[in-house]
C-alpha cells in the first residue's frame, strides 16, 4: 500500500496534469489573442480613468471589499475521491500530514489570485490616497495573513454539518476580514492588529471544539467534486470533458417558450437545444450571471458610446464562447439522428437560438444605459452590438462549428 505521502505527491501530479492537459486547449491562439487584445484595452482604459478619477472616490471601500470577499470564499483543495470514503476513514488518524500538504499547496496557489489584485489596484490606490510602496506591502502581507487565517477557519468548518454554524462563521469571517483589510488600506493599523486577536482568539475557540468531532467525509468529498465539476464545466466550452457530470433541472414555469417552436420535422434540434438551455444550469446559469454582471458594470460606467460598446461586446463575446458546449449536449445520444431532416439543421437551428439569446441579453443591457438617459448613446450602441453578434455567431461560431465538424 502507498503511503500518506505517495497518495498526496500522485493526486497532486495527476491533478496539475489533467489541469495543464486541458489548458492546452483552453488557452488556445484566438482566446489569447483576445485576452491580449483586452487586458491591452482595459489598461488604456485604465490608465485613462486614473488621471480624471476624483480624489473622494471611495477605492478603499471598494478594495476591502473585493479582497474581503476573496479571503472570507477560502477552501483547502483535499483532492479527496469518492472512494476514499472507503478506504482512507480507517486511516484518518494518519492523514494528519497529508492535509497539511493541501493547505500549503490550497494557500501558495490562492495567494496569486491576491498578489495579481493588489497590482491592479495599487495604481487607484495611489491615486487617491497619500500612500506609497511601503504602505501598500503592508497591507498586502495583512491580506495574506487574514487570508492564512480563513483558510485555517474554512478547513476547521469541515467537521461541522450543521449549515447554520457554516453560514455564522462564513458571516463573521467576512465582517472581521473586511473591517481589518479596511484599515490596514486606511492606515489605521492599531484597529486591523486588535481584529487579529479576536481572529486568533475565535480560532482557538473553534480548535478546542473540532476536537471531539470527526470529519464529515461525505461533505469534504462532495465539495471537492463540486469544485473539479466547475473546472471541467470551464474546459467542455473548448474541449470534450469525459468526466463532466450533466444535470438537469425541470423548470416547467419555462414551458412557454418551448411552445413557440412549430411542430414539424425540421425544428427538431430547436426544440431540443432550448429544452436543454432551459433545464440545464450550465447554460441558463452562465447567461442569467454574465447579464446581471454586465448590467451592473453598464450602471456603474460613464455614458460614453466605446466603454458601453465594449462591455456589451465582452459580455456577448463571453456569453457565447460559454454556451457553444450546448451544441455538442446530443452528440452521445442517438435518437435525435433517427429524425428526418434533423442532422441537417442542427447547425443553423443552434446558431439562430445562441443569436435569440445574445440579442436578449442585448436588450437587457440597452434598457440599462436607456434608463441612464443617453438615448443618442443607447442607438448607437445597439447599431454596433447587432454588427458585433451577428458577425461572431454567423461567422466566427459558424466557421469553427463547421470545421470541428468536418474533423
Amino acid at each position: 500500500m502507498k503511503s500518506i505521502d505517495e497518495i498526496w505527491k500522485t493526486r497532486l501530479n495527476h491533478h496539475i496534469n489533467e489541469t495543464r492537459s486541458y489548458l492546452k486547449y483552453m488557452l488556445n491562439d484566438h482566446l489569447l489573442f483576445v485576452f491580449i487584445f483586452l487586458a491591452a484595452g482595459g489598461a488604456v482604459a485604465y490608465s485613462g480613468w486614473l488621471k480624471t478619477v476624483p480624489s473622494d472616490f471611495p477605492a478603499i471601500h471598494l478594495m476591502a471589499l473585493t479582497f474581503a470577499l476573496i479571503v472570507a470564499s477560502s477552501n483547502v483543495r483535499t483532492l479527496v475521491k469518492e472512494a476514499d470514503i472507503v478506504f482512507l476513514i480507517p486511516m484518518e488518524h494518519k492523514l494528519k500530514a497529508y492535509f497539511k500538504k493541501a493547505f500549503i499547496y490550497s494557500f501558495i496557489t490562492q495567494c496569486f489570485v491576491l498578489v495579481v489584485l493588489i497590482i491592479v489596484f495599487s495604481p487607484l490606490y495611489f491615486a487617491v490616497t497619500p500612500a506609497n510602496g511601503g504602505d501598500l506591502l503592508i497591507c498586502l502581507l495583512f491580506i495574506l495573513l487574514i487570508k492564512y487565517w480563513n483558510l485555517r477557519m474554512s478547513w476547521k468548518m469541515e467537521f461541522y454539518s450543521e449549515s447554520s454554524t457554516r453560514l455564522v462563521d462564513l458571516f463573521v469571517r467576512f465582517v472581521v476580514s473586511l473591517c481589518t483589510i479596511f484599515f490596514a488600506f486606511s492606515d489605521e493599523y492599531m484597529y486591523s492588529i486588535v481584529l487579529i486577536v479576536v481572529m486568533f482568539l475565535y480560532e482557538v475557540y473553534f480548535s478546542k471544539q473540532v476536537r471531539a468531532r470527526a470529519m464529515k467525509w461525505d461533505q469534504l468529498i462532495k465539495k471537492e467534486d463540486a469544485r473539479k465539476q466547475s473546472f471541467y464545466k470551464i474546459a467542455n466550452l473548448f474541449t470534450d470533458v469525459p468526466k463532466l457530470k450533466k444535470r438537469a433541472k425541470r423548470r416547467q414555469y419555462l414551458d412557454w417558450l418551448l411552445k413557440q417552436v412549430k411542430y414539424n420535422q425540421e425544428n427538431i434540434f430547436d426544440y431540443l437545444f432550448i429544452r436543454a438551455f432551459l433545464r440545464s444550469g450550465d447554460y441558463s446559469g452562465i447567461v442569467m450571471r454574465l447579464t446581471i454582471i454586465g448590467a451592473v458594470v453598464l450602471y456603474v460606467i460613464n455614458n460614453e458610446l466605446i466603454g458601453n460598446s465594449l462591455v456589451v461586446i465582452l459580455l456577448s463575446f463571453l456569453t457565447g464562447i460559454q454556451i457553444m458546449s450546448l451544441y455538442k449536449h446530443y452528440d452521445l445520444i442517438e435518437l435525435p439522428s433517427l429524425y428526418p431532416k434533423a442532422e441537417s439543421r442542427k447547425l443553423s437551428s443552434f446558431l439562430q437560438i445562441i443569436y435569440k439569446v445574445l440579442l436578449g441579453q442585448l436588450f437587457v443591457y440597452l434598457i440599462v444605459i436607456l434608463l441612464k438617459g443617453h438615448v443618442v448613446t443607447t442607438a448607437l450602441t445597439l447599431g454596433i452590438s447587432i454588427v458585433f453578434i451577428t458577425v461572431f455567431v454567423y461567422g466566427y461560431m459558424k466557421s469553427r462549428l463547421s470545421s470541428e465538424k468536418r474533423v
